[in-house]
């Protein structure tokens, strides 16, 4: 995957529960920043931040919607935890490995990317499902 292909924000990533769509849609923006940035920077320091700041959102984003996941009786809840919890720390390890020159940039790019369509078009889908099947009022 070449570093400058961007993640295009399209109605695809929606799993119909607006506040999470919202989250999603500004983690891609996130991600895309990231990708302009680390192309034209030099200032390693900044690179740095960036790809913190990209960790902190991941890390706000998964307690919001597991919070929602909790509150709406969702049995997916544990399992989405585990995928949660294992991606903030494969991020901070390759951030980590970075900063060590073991992991390049390209790499971290590709990583979430992949991570972000993969889950959030699979596992995600499968939460907007459950609160369409059974928290939309029946007729």
């Amino acid at each position: 995957m070449d570093q400058t292909q961007k993640i295009t924000w399209t109605s695809d990533f929606k799993i119909g529960i607006g506040d999470v769509d919202l989250q999603h849609e500004y983690f891609v923006f996130l991600i895309n920043r990231l990708i302009d940035e680390l192309k034209i920077s030099d200032d390693s320091a900044y690179k740095h931040r960036l790809l913190e700041e990209l960790c902190l959102y991941a890390g706000f984003h998964f307690t919001s919607e597991e919070n929602l996941m909790m509150k709406t009786g969702f049995p997916g809840l544990g399992e989405h935890k585990h995928l949660h919890r294992d991606l903030l720390s494969s991020l901070n390890d390759r951030i980590n490995y970075y900063r060590l020159s073991r992991e390049t940039e390209k790499e971290i790019i590709k990583f979430l990317i992949d991570w972000f369509t993969r889950h959030t078009l699979k596992k995600d889908r499968l939460f907007g499902q459950f609160m369409c099947e059974n928290l939309t009022p029946k007729r």
